[in-house]
């Protein structure tokens, strides 16, 4: 009986004394886990302040490289942005490219390619939103651009799980994951200097507009772009409506030979073996090999190696090129872009104004780097009224650092609907029902507007110049029944002062335009004031709030008809999630825009990435964004307006849904929805 209590005995002491070592001893070990990993991130987090160099001026030469391979393709892949060529050509495409990289004085990325081989037709930029993911920010709030929130930024830190694991030599392995499945959010780790904070290197997976991708990064180990990327290779996984493609890219962002500023886009495959700093992989060199000629590829040309068919090649060719692919010139002397002509991103649709396709025309000529000649031309159709719309402002940009240009805009402005016009020839005939059917208060306005602007100070910036509206009826014919002309004309000498007293405050505006009765057989005086007021405030984390305030009125008018705003307009073609769905009135009615002499709005919309919808389950993850919005309405002969929503963006579409109330009492309910796929394309 000794001997079993003795045994017995032991057993419990030794179970006794291990259940209060780990009783006392675990939370210590996990209390300084905890207290670790908080000290690096806090490290990481403020490395920048503390150690990085500021980047803006500086420069560096890039060398970049891509293959694609595709596995499976279908006639949907030539429905996609700057796809074409592989959607028609081979299977196995390879480039190179050799760039100028510089940093602008607010340490903007700007590119310039100065060598480029490959076998893609024109060097087409083919998935170029996998691009941008070459280039990360790893200290900033976002890695690209304005997307993915970056794990190793302070703002982000309650988006993200951490686990720090020591590896000696001052190193540790820092490992994150996202505490919600979403798009915005990245999975990966990266070694760090535990002493400083500094990145080395990092691999990050991850979703970026409909690519899956992987990224590994090395850092630069030059303490003056420490923040920068030294190399990074990015592995993408394209697959969308049966089409699966894989991609890698790879960018040496420090090689040592800088080429002469004269050399923009220039085909050389020899230039191009010299600057090279790895050797091709197996794989490429087969792809090259099969692309030139053998007889070719000694005399180091980039012809294509067989017989051209006029049809497939001259015909369909350039001709499907041209439809779903965007145009792009650039030189030394300037650039020109045209979009896709079939994109579905063009595509909008709202409630109050129907059905909606838009589209840019980007173009410039470069006389010295402070002189040069623009012309950006917007042009869109609007299927509920039929009518196409376009804005075409040349402008001539004489000063940059000062934004300084002179500006000639032609246009034909947005679908007027004045009811004053309506109203007199009520008084003069009585009421008639056929009035209503024949459009007598619809007129369509033709613009061109001329104007200089200059900024005086920092915090002031004068615009100043002429406008000339022709406003003709849409059912002529009626308005000569009526007794009535068919086109009234209005010039007017226009000044803008805009005000930006705070740097990151709000930004003023006052606008004031005066009708002269007789200028180019104008017959309409007028005189006119309005006031604005925006204020875009970052709050973190890619969250924001959207502000705007405004006023107008008229101060003397020869009549009433035309009550036509600057700040205070119905826009029939409207863009997409980032073009205007912040500061606008989404339900109100085309007619109330032109009836009161005066005017008075507020809106306000918060912005976030992760508010409601991205909690939910399944398709919470793909909502990469969501606003709610608030605006005010005073005009004269009705009561206040009011206009709420909610609205969400992903990377397939936008959609919005509003609700109006006059006073308080419910008007109506409506939506907006944009197609949002592959606008970053």
């Amino acid at each position: 009986m000794s001997y079993f209590w003795g045994v017995k005995g032991k057993r419990l002491l030794i179970r006794t004394i291990w259940l209060l070592g780990v009783t006392v001893f675990t939370p210590s070990i996990v209390f300084a886990q905890k207290r670790m990993e908080k000290e690096l991130l806090n490290r990481v987090f403020d490395y920048r302040r503390n150690y990085a160099f500021d980047v803006r001026g500086h420069q560096s030469n890039a060398y970049l490289k891509y293959s694609f391979i595709t596995d499976r393709r279908n006639f949907t892949l030539f429905l996609i942005p700057n796809m074409y060529t592989i959607a028609d050509g081979d299977r196995a495409y390879v480039g190179e490219s050799y760039c100028r990289v510089s940093y602008n004085n607010v340490g903007k990325l700007h590119m310039k390619r100065q060598v480029s081989v490959g076998n893609i037709a024109h060097y087409t930029k083919a998935l170029p939103t996998a691009l941008e993911l070459l280039t990360p920010k790893l200290y900033s709030t976002c890695l690209f651009k304005r997307h993915i929130l970056s794990p190793f930024h302070r703002e982000n830190e309650h988006y993200y799980r951490y686990r720090v694991t020591l590896i000696g030599n001052g190193m540790a392995v820092l490992a994150f994951k996202p505490k919600l499945a979403n798009t915005q959010l990245v999975t990966g780790q990266a070694y760090v200097w535990f002493e400083t904070g500094r990145i080395t290197s990092a691999e990050i997976q991850g979703e970026y507009d409909m690519i899956d991708f992987t990224l590994t990064i090395k850092q630069s180990e030059d303490c003056r772009t420490s923040q920068l990327p030294d190399h990074c290779e990015l592995d993408a996984r394209f697959n969308f409506a049966g089409n699966r493609i894989r991609a890698k890219f790879e960018g040496y962002y420090n090689c040592p030979t800088t080429l002469p500023d004269s050399l923009v886009s220039v085909r050389d495959t020899a230039l191009m073996n010299r600057l090279r700093p790895q050797p091709l992989e197996p794989e490429e060199r087969s792809v090259y090999a099969r692309y030139y000629k053998p007889e070719e590829k000694k005399e180091e040309t980039d012809t294509m190696p067989r017989r051209k068919n006029f049809w497939k090649d001259y015909v369909w060719g350039t001709v499907g090129d041209r439809l779903f692919t965007t145009i792009g010139m650039e030189n030394p002397s300037g650039y020109l872009y045209v979009r896709p002509l079939i994109n579905p991103q063009y595509l909008s649709y709202s409630g109050s104004r129907g059905l909606s396709y838009k589209m840019k025309l980007y173009a410039q000529y470069n006389f010295s780097p402070h002189r040069y000649l623009s012309f950006h031309v917007q042009l869109g159709y609007n299927f509920k009224y039929r009518q196409l719309y376009f804005q075409a402002p040349l402008r001539m940009t004489y000063n940059p650092k000062r934004d300084g240009y002179a500006e000639i805009e032609i246009g034909n402005g947005n679908r007027i609907n004045n009811s004053s016009v309506l109203d007199e020839i009520i008084d003069e005939h009585g009421d008639h029902p056929d009035f209503g059917e024949m459009k007598l208060d619809y007129f369509k306005d033709n613009y061109i507007k001329v104007k200089n602007n200059i900024e005086a100070f920092d915090w002031l910036n004068i615009k100043a110049g002429f406008s000339y509206h022709s406003r003709r009826a849409v059912t002529p014919q009626n308005m000569i029944r009526m007794g009535k002309p068919t086109i009234y004309r209005s010039f007017a000498p226009v000044l803008t002062l805009t005000f930006r007293p705070w740097a990151d405050g709000p930004v003023l505006q006052s606008d004031y335009e005066r009708g002269i009765v007789g200028v180019f057989r104008s017959d309409i005086g007028y005189e006119r004031w309005e006031f604005d007021a925006q204020w875009k405030k970052a709050v973190k984390s890619l969250a924001q709030l959207n502000l705007r305030l405004g006023a107008g009125f008229y101060t003397a008018k020869s009549t009433n008809y035309f009550l036509d705003y600057d700040n205070f307009r119905d826009n029939n073609v409207p863009g997409g999630w980032d073009d205007d769905w912040t500061g606008e009135f989404q339900l109100l009615n085309a007619s109330w825009y032109n009836t009161s002499r005066y005017y008075v709005r507020a809106n306000a919309s918060y912005e976030s990435p992760m508010i409601l919808a991205s909690w939910l389950p399944l398709v919470g993850r793909y909502v990469e964004s969501e606003r709610f919005y608030l605006s005010g309405l005073l005009i004269g002969h009705t009561r206040p307006y009011f206009e709420v929503g909610y609205g969400l963006t992903n990377r397939y579409f936008s959609v919005g849904f509003f609700g109006s109330f006059l006073n308080t009492k419910f008007q109506e309910f409506g939506t907006k929805f944009t197609v949002e796929l592959f606008r970053r394309w």
